[in-house]
């Protein structure tokens, strides 16, 4: 007696090799851009320390720029140290020029951040689309519904469209559905 393979239940094989192929290439597709959005929050964290030690080497550079102000500003009150006073000046306007080279890299590290964090939105949204297109393709074929798969490619359709932008770098970004999530 030779035992046959168990034949799904439902005689759609048709629907069936459809979702079949839809959650292949929505797994695929999900892994794919795992990869991409896992790279783009490392440099977001990148980009969030550079910012927090860039904007904290501003401030410090501030910091000694004033000093050396009011070093200045004492050292004139005192009788034959205007060298001092003039070396003081020297100090703070070297480094008032040094804070503002610093502050337009932690501007821009901040402004990457910002861009960084657009697309890993993006990369966000593709994958909660591509899940939810993954789990109504399953349920598709569990009630053998054809309509219902047209539901979960729509959904992919969406998914793959925020994939395409975040890779693109499109400015395709829906602030308000985006805003409601977070």
């Amino acid at each position: 007696m030779s035992e046959g393979m168990d034949v799904p239940e439902g005689g759609n094989r048709t629907l069936n090799r459809m979702v079949a192929t839809t959650v292949v290439a929505l797994s695929v597709v999900m892994a794919v851009g795992k990869i991409k959005d896992d790279n783009i929050v490392q440099a977001m964290q990148a980009d969030q320390a550079a910012k927090i030690d860039l904007w904290s080497e501003y401030q410090s550079t501030r910091i000694k720029a004033h000093d050396q102000q009011i070093a200045a500003t004492l050292l004139r009150r005192m009788p034959s140290a205007d060298a001092d006073a003039t070396q003081a000046d020297r100090e703070s306007a070297r480094y008032t020029a040094e804070a503002k080279g610093i502050k337009a890299k932690a501007q821009a590290a901040s402004d990457d951040y910002d861009v960084q964090g657009r697309r890993d939105d993006q990369f966000d949204l593709s994958d909660g689309f591509l899940s939810i297109a993954l789990a109504v393709a399953a349920i598709a074929a569990l009630v053998e519904s054809v309509s219902l798969l047209g539901v979960a490619w729509v959904a992919a359709a969406l998914g793959l469209l925020f994939l395409i932008a975040g890779f693109a770098q499109l400015p395709i970004h829906p602030d308000a559905l985006v805003a409601f999530l977070s």
